[in-house]
């Protein structure tokens, strides 16, 4: 089959598989397509209990003793949208937009982390002209929010290798990556009538970068709910009274909140007071950020009546000061890989409802060290400030294989179709591959994919020519595991 017969195929199954709803945690319907699909094909199809679709494809004629190659990759996406574009990420499809070199959506994040890995999967297992051994495709839920694959059966890593095709940079190979946790704060909402002469004063941002809260949080983009919880802190140490009505803000806990919003009660008294703070505010805000997010917008808006109701004040400064505290950002950096990120953290999602108040942050490390003391300074700021703290559970990191053959493999593959040399490194990111090292520690695997920038915003791109690049890669990968 030619190339671009591929790439269109590839960008086909793509196209249909965005018309399936397939936000983290609702992956019903896609794996119902993806069951149904490998039905189609004639092709060996399981689903395991949670959803996760296992495809085997047989070898092609003499190929029968050809060690196994696992393709990998996850179904469900990061649903986010532009601020008043109207999404129900639940079951609205996605709107693809192809213009000739690049893909989009319309208003929404596209989904190509990781849809655009699975459709490169579902041209491999159609496609009946490659030359291979055994290939099984796994089709993961839960990625995005948790890793659900920590559960898979290890009865389906039974191969020699695994492609991961949930890397985001053409020209790269991803050879290990960091773990992570996710550390949610929790406390009970106390609600009181505002105090006699309150007026309501909404606080926002919008319009920020946001992106992936692993590979982007070296970027320098601001974190919206962060911000807005500095905000309150200096309001409350430069004197103003006030209490909080709501907060919230982000969509993702592995992502960087683009945008969030507060709404307090200010006393009259304090008014004046509170608009010099502001002013400061958007004045230090605009000089950190001004150059790295253009179209940033922060508002401040004072209107004449009161709220009807407000968190006791000292349930709503505890609040505001432990976001502004928690760990965000940055931690440490590798001492030994230029630019690495070694670890991180992201206060990713925020709300306050009828009964709690809740917020997440992410944290991510290559090193266990540092790993641990994140957790432990998380844990004892929680209870300083009376918050309930948990963890929901720990995803495993993925080491360096130094005698990696499908990496050499892959290597000299992309440097004959390409002229350039692939560039090896380590993520700091989940990847899949840490799951499933901790089951098969013999499995010999990369991660590899068309460049994507901007994941998890409105903003996501996927390069067309990157993909057919990617998708003849793994063509030639196969074909060179298998002597050809």
């Amino acid at each position: 089959m030619s190339k671009d017969k591929a790439l269109d195929i590839v960008l086909s199954e793509f196209i249909e598989l965005a018309k399936v709803p397939r936000p983290s945690h609702h992956e019903e319907r896609v794996s119902k397509y993806l069951f149904e699909w490998a039905e189609r094909h004639g092709l060996a199809v399981e689903r395991d209990s949670l959803n996760d679709i296992i495809i085997d494809k047989p070898a092609s004629p003499g190929c029968e003793n050809v060690p196994r190659v696992i393709f990998q990759a996850h179904m469900d996406m990061v649903c986010v949208s532009e601020e008043g574009v109207d999404y129900d990420p639940v079951n609205d499809p996605i709107k693809v937009i192809n213009d000739g070199v690049t893909l989009t959506a319309d208003g929404t994040s596209l989904g190509a982390d990781d849809g655009i890995g699975v459709a490169m999967c579902l041209y491999l297992l159609q496609d009946d002209t490659l030359r291979h051994g055994p290939i099984r495709a796994i089709f993961t839920t839960n990625e995005e929010d948790g890793m659900d694959s920590l559960n898979l059966d290890p009865r389906y890593l039974d191969g020699a290798y695994l492609i991961n095709l949930d890397w985001e940079t053409i020209g790269s190979l991803c050879n290990s990556c960091a773990g992570g946790d996710f550390f949610n704060f929790s406390r009970k909402a106390e609600w009181e009538k505002p105090p006699e002469g309150c007026r309501t004063l909404t606080i926002s941002f919008s319009g920020l970068l946001g992106g992936h809260s692993g590979v982007g949080i070296n970027k320098g983009h601001a974190n919206a709910l962060v911000s807005i919880a500095t905000l309150l802190v200096m309001l409350r140490q430069g004197g103003v009274s006030y209490r909080i009505a709501s907060l919230g803000g982000g969509q993702a806990k592995n992502a960087i909140p683009a945008f969030g919003s507060a709404v307090i009660a200010v006393s009259a008294g304090d008014e004046d007071a509170a608009a010099e703070i502001l002013e400061r505010f958007r004045a230090e805000f605009t000089d950190a950020y001004g150059n790295i997010e253009p179209d940033g917008v922060f508002s401040a808006d004072l209107s004449s009546s009161a709220p009807e109701r407000v968190l006791r004040s000292e349930t709503g400064y505890a609040l505001a000061e432990l976001m502004a505290v928690v760990p965000n950002n940055v931690h440490t950096m590798s001492p030994f890989v230029d630019g690495l990120v070694e670890s991180s953290a992201n206060l990713g999602v925020a709300s306050v409802d009828d009964e709690e108040i809740r917020f997440t942050v992410f944290s991510r490390s290559s090193v266990v060290y540092q790993a641990t003391q994140l957790g432990l300074i998380c844990s004892a700021l929680a209870g300083s400030f009376g918050f309930a703290f948990e963890s929901e559970g720990h995803i495993p990191g993925w080491a360096v294989n130094p005698n990696s053959r499908l990496t050499k493999i892959a290597c000299e593959a992309y440097r004959d179709l390409t002229g350039c040399d692939m560039i090896v490194e380590p993520v700091h990111a989940g990847v899949e591959c840490g799951a499933f090292a901790d089951k098969n520690p013999q499995l010999d695997m990369i991660s590899i994919g068309p460049t994507l920038t901007d994941v998890h915003t409105p903003n996501e791109t996927c390069r067309i020519e990157d993909v057919g690049i990617t998708t003849e890669l793994l063509i030639e990968i196969l074909e060179r595991i298998a002597g050809h």
